[in-house]
């Protein structure tokens, strides 16, 4: 085999098990117990906290001051965690603050959220302008809320124009994504580094991800 050349059959295998290594789920606490909502990436580590990126609409309609958010990778052990910032903000003709409805919202759909423990596995932050069209990204997350699931694809398009939503504007990609998919760190294969963040796919269950490049996050907050 040549130098750095991988044969066709060896995949990204190595890669895949990285990034599930710096992925989580968050978890709310409902009076049910818990429910997973979405899925999201460790970017940096301390001695004693970890700094995760995920969507911003994962929190919208809930009460941050009621509502504890935790966080797992094996749905067994539970870390506390809490919301730094997000790019959502509530328009000033927003009905209630505890809206669902993301016409009722503006800005970016990104979130960071800072989890109580440290020494964790992380994953580079990329380059989403350096992304070209058909090249391979993969992401772990939990589709439908279940377990973490690796999967592949391609840049699809770096312009997508889905809606008048907020993620309108987004790169898209021909990844298989479904609820609870969301806030999954989009990984480059090239860059070996994350570039974007899961927000959306049409439906329950899509071949189509849109998703949030990383290069629109605030500097401050990386």
């Amino acid at each position: 085999l040549l130098a750095g050349v991988l044969p066709a059959w060896a995949g990204y295998e190595e890669l895949f098990q990285t990034v599930k290594n710096a992925s989580w789920a968050i978890y709310v606490r409902e009076v049910g117990g818990m429910k997973a909502i979405c899925s999201a990436g460790a970017f940096e580590t301390t001695p004693t906290t970890t700094k995760l990126i995920t969507a911003g609409h994962c929190f919208i309609g809930s009460d941050l001051r009621k509502t504890d958010f935790l966080v797992t990778q094996d749905h067994k052990r539970f870390v506390k965690a809490e919301l730094v910032t997000n790019g959502l903000k509530m328009t000033k003709t927003a009905r209630k603050a505890t809206s669902t409805d993301l016409d009722d919202f503006e800005g970016d759909d990104w979130a960071i959220i800072r989890a109580h423990i440290g020494n964790q596995a992380v994953m580079p932050i990329g380059d989403s302008d350096a992304l070209v069209i058909g090249e391979d990204l993969i992401i772990v997350g939990l589709p439908f809320g279940v377990d973490f699931l690796a999967v592949q694809g391609i840049v699809g398009s770096k312009d997508l124009s889905l809606s008048t939503l907020v993620w309108n504007h987004y790169p898209a990609a021909n990844v298989f994504v479904a609820g609870g998919n969301s806030g999954s760190a989009v990984v480059s294969t090239r860059q070996k580094a994350i570039v974007g963040i899961v927000v959306a796919g049409p439906g329950a269950q899509s071949s189509m991800m849109i998703f949030f490049p990383i290069n629109a996050l605030p500097k401050d907050t990386r």
